[in-house]
């Protein structure tokens, strides 16, 4: 990993399965997107987690115990998001 974070924000973001729409975000600190990590593998080139990742329900659990954010909506698909911060 890179020891020079990058200036972004990260968020959990759930969209409709049926329309695709942004429904929520959740925000991730720096501390927590290091221990998701270990739970959602991202790319060899990608050690901050800057690209967009799916969180797939089986992994809930463990995305729970990390960002406290409760269960998830069957309605809506997550993912893990990085946006510049201002």
């Amino acid at each position: 990993m890179s020891t020079e974070e990058p200036k972004v924000v990260w968020v959990l973001e759930g969209y409709s399965k049926a329309d695709e729409f942004l429904r929520t975000k959740y925000p991730i600190r720096r501390e927590q997107i290091l221990r998701l990590r270990e739970v959602i593998k991202p790319d060899a080139d990608d050690a901050w987690m800057l690209y967009c990742y799916a969180v797939p329900v089986e992994v809930w659990p463990a995305v729970d115990a990390i960002l406290r954010c409760g269960p998830p909506d069957p309605e809506l698909d997550y993912f893990t998001s990085a946006y510049a911060a201002e």
